[in-house]
């Protein structure tokens, strides 16, 4: 005789059908705005292409789009679970669409008419609204590889939900946004990865100095000009999200937003906040962790 089935009621088959179709329309009309985006920008010859939850558009044929979007959809996941999102809690409405630009002409048509900014920088992250963007125009010459060109868009990827976690009263210190957001595309690859593998050796070298080189402390990661300065604030950042005291990081992120009366709070504050007596305190436990190989718990 076979095995008893609970029947599922057809309301709720119902609801299900419809919630597919609303995300499907919500996708399309995305879709649709992130070309009108690249029309207004006067960006010729650009494709548009998706995966579960992001919509990626640029100067490439639609199969390489295809491969980066598939790609930075690894950096999404891993930065929702960083972030600590519930499962069906949504960082913004529908997908998030990345914008790759790397011809600098096209990067500052694409501020100036989309955006209506001067050009400032390379990258732009506007996740307000029905259709969250985010716009990349490092110039990594004509023959960037996929590879390359997901590097340079996964710590955007990750900064934008970064941003969405600490909300629209955060101005968020690029050292954080940028070292989570490298943090978190190294580890996207796995553990065993050869990203991962070459930025944890870079950052051993960086924070625990060898060769007569010294140990890093922790104040050079937001108040030095470091040539490994980038390496630094990486291995910060993830010991914070991903390291044994991980569950106190949404803690760090709300801790990033302003006051009632507009005023960003200071990075000591931000670390206390989240549970640590003293930046003193947080170097020695973050140190000893990657010593010990920057292990996940």
């Amino acid at each position: 005789m076979p095995p008893f089935r609970r029947a599922v009621p057809f309301a709720a088959v119902l609801v299900l059908f419809a919630a597919v179709a609303f995300a499907d329309e919500v996708s399309d009309k995305q879709k649709q705005a992130a070309q009108e985006k690249l029309k207004t920008a006067e960006v010729g010859k650009a494709a548009v292409a998706e995966s579960a939850g992001l919509i990626v558009c640029g100067r490439l044929p639609e199969t390489r789009l295809k491969a980066i979007a598939e790609a930075l959809q690894k950096t999404y996941k891993t930065g929702r679970k960083a972030v600590q999102y519930e499962e069906k809690e949504e960082p913004w409405k529908g997908k998030l669409a990345v914008f790759y630009l790397p011809e600098r002409k096209d990067f500052s048509s694409f501020m100036r008419l989309v955006v209506g900014q001067r050009p400032d920088g390379t990258v732009h992250i506007a996740i307000r609204g029905d259709e969250p963007f985010v716009v990349c125009g490092t110039e990594l010459g004509a023959k960037a590889t996929d590879a390359e060109i997901t590097s340079e868009l996964a710590p955007l990827v990750a900064g934008a939900l970064l941003q969405s976690k600490a909300g629209p009263s955060a101005n968020i210190p690029g050292w954080v946004r940028y070292g989570f957001g490298r943090a978190v595309a190294a580890r996207a690859g796995g553990v065993n990865g050869r990203q991962f593998l070459a930025y944890k050796s870079a950052a051993r070298a960086a924070v625990l100095g060898g060769g007569g080189k010294p140990q890093a402390p922790i104040a050079d990661v937001w108040g030095s000009d470091r040539p490994d300065g980038g390496v630094l604030a990486a291995s910060l950042m993830d010991f914070l999200a991903f390291g044994p005291g991980a569950k106190s990081f949404p803690m760090f992120v709300s801790g990033l937003r302003a006051d009632e009366n507009g005023n960003e709070p200071a990075i000591t504050a931000v670390i206390e906040g989240a549970g640590w007596k003293t930046p003193a305190e947080l170097e020695l436990a973050w140190k000893k962790w990657v010593q010990a190989g920057m292990p996940v718990k």
